[in-house]
């Protein structure tokens, strides 16, 4: 395990680094600010402002190389303790299976029925007792009545025509 203090150094340096990459950016910011007025402290005041978040960022994976280092503690294997000899294993021999009986001739499944007051549960299934209109609209002398159901109604000429859908009005049309 000679790598465990190069990882600890490691997290260290860069919590550091972040660390300092988000003061400079302050500093950026608030030299900047000053000069905003002028091309130069805008530039400042963004590379600032890039600075702290980086060093944020990058703080925030020092964290997160922390808990890894915390978690390659916790899960890592233990080297076995050699204070006592191991007891030697003891060897025998499986007892022969008993012999089993064939399992019954199974009855075919059957449709089981609901458990008593499932009903309640059940999916209520909306049935609309008639359509109801949902649009209407008047063309080359025709009223044209569009149902909720899909169906399609003409209204015209003294007389009254009903189709299922609007496709079979198409194709009615173009026939």
């Amino acid at each position: 395990m000679r790598s465990v203090w190069f990882f600890r150094l490691t997290r260290w340096g860069v919590f550091g680094l972040g660390a300092a990459l988000a003061a400079w950016g302050v500093a950026a910011m608030f030299e900047g600010w000053d000069k905003i007025q002028i091309e130069r402290g805008w530039s400042l005041f963004i590379a600032g402002a890039v600075a702290l978040s980086g060093g944020v960022v990058t703080v925030a994976i020092a964290a997160a190389l922390s808990r890894l280092d915390h978690a390659l503690a916790t899960f890592s294997p233990q080297a076995p303790r050699v204070d006592a000899p191991a007891p030697a294993p003891v060897i025998s021999q499986p007892a022969p299976a008993p012999e089993m009986e064939p399992p019954p001739a199974m009855a075919p499944p059957t449709a089981m029925a609901p458990p008593p007051g499932f009903e309640a549960y059940a999916p209520k299934r909306y049935v609309e007792a008639e359509p109801v209109e949902v649009d209407r609209y008047e063309n080359g002398g025709a009223l044209y009545v569009m149902f909720s159901d899909g169906s399609v109604e003409i209204r015209g000429e003294g007389r009254v025509r009903r189709f299922a859908s609007l496709s079979e009005l198409r194709a009615q049309v173009n026939a």
